[in-house]
């Protein structure tokens, strides 16, 4: 196997099967990236003529002057490889990940850092380290018609879908930037009333631009009386669409609201031709996400599957700055940040 740098466009080999996430490796991510002034990498591993792996990530900075390497979603692999070849290829990564990045010593990275897409036998230098991207997904195929996937949801689903519509409940979808207020106010909201972190308006405003400009998502709102209640950001990428991130005003709880925009969406993704939605990240089994449960039960309330990941792993570079890192994350936990 031989390993290049190559930021060509590799998304039809991301899309020759569903891996949730997989967005996270596409040049779409890319421009995301761009737009938020990161640096990064695309290494590609070949097998004679064919792709055996393509791996994007990038560099996190960090006070001090360090820095750390992520990979969201990522190696993804071949699915004709064997096991042992995925290994390989994984191997390779690993040993040259650091060696092609020597323009950023200056930064010094003190490791990389891999939310893994798939189970492997992986080498005993990566240790398990918290999580950055949801390890398990609950995901909708859509090949179904609407009457049948109706069927499927939790009966409390379906009545209140029907209940958001008698209450007046009117959905939009949007690809106007202008809209983005509605959700950015709705969001802030959410963050205090559950007591949860959520990106800045200039990270959700980079990424609107960046959807809108490619035609890759949307912006779904659900208004009672002309008045936004909820709003979803959709992400469309090959054959799936991702709900990437939602927010509802709460003093509207009694319209369910939020459920007749899934619904909506989901509709608007499966006639857009798309096989899969993606209601994204659902608390893991062991209990490590609290806060994630109530979601959890309304994604799960629609129908679907789960779908799992290994998670995350480090590669340490330098072990006594890592000690320091571990520390200050310590640290940032118990102030509550």
């Amino acid at each position: 196997m031989q390993l290049i740098i190559d930021n060509s466009n590799y998304d039809n080999f991301l899309n020759t099967r569903f891996i949730s996430g997989n967005f996270l490796q596409s040049s779409l991510w890319r421009k995301f990236l761009e737009s938020q002034a990161k640096r990064y990498w695309q290494l590609v591993v070949s097998d004679g003529p064919q792709i055996a792996a393509t791996c994007l990530f990038y560099q996190n900075t960090l006070p001090l002057g360090r820095s750390y390497f992520y990979v969201p979603k990522g190696p993804i692999f071949n699915p004709a490889l064997s096991r042992p070849q995925k290994q390989e290829a994984l191997s390779l990564i690993l040993s040259k990940a650091r060696e092609v990045t020597v323009d950023t010593r200056k930064r010094e990275e003190i490791f990389l850092k891999l939310d893994l897409p798939e189970n492997l036998d992986l080498p005993p230098e990566l240790i398990k380290s918290e999580d950055l991207q949801p390890r398990d997904s609950w995901v909708l195929e859509l090949k179904k018609s609407a009457d049948e996937l109706l069927a499927a949801m939790h009966p409390k689903t379906r009545y209140n879908i029907s209940l958001a519509k008698r209450k007046g409940v009117s959905v939009e979808f949007s690809q106007d930037t202008e809209d983005l207020k509605h959700f950015i106010s709705l969001i802030k909201k959410t963050a205090v009333r559950n007591q949860i972190s959520v990106h800045s308006a200039t990270y959700y405003n980079k990424l609107i631009q960046v959807l809108f400009k490619n035609k890759c998502g949307y912006l779904a709102l659900a208004k009672v009386d002309n008045q936004v209640v909820a709003a979803n950001i959709v992400l469309c990428f090959g054959n799936s669409a991702t709900y990437l991130h939602g927010a509802s005003d709460y003093r509207f709880r009694a319209y369910m609201a939020p459920h007749l925009l899934q619904w909506e969406s989901i509709k608007k993704m499966q006639a857009a031709g798309h096989a899969v939605y993606d209601f994204w990240g659902v608390a893991p089994e062991d209990g490590s996400k609290p806060k994630w449960g109530g979601l959890s039960r309304f994604k799960k309330s629609f129908g679907g599957q789960v779908t799992k990941s290994p998670g995350a792993y480090n590669l340490i570079y330098d072990v006594g700055w890592y000690r320091w890192y571990k520390f200050a994350r310590k640290l940032i936990s118990l102030s509550g940040r």
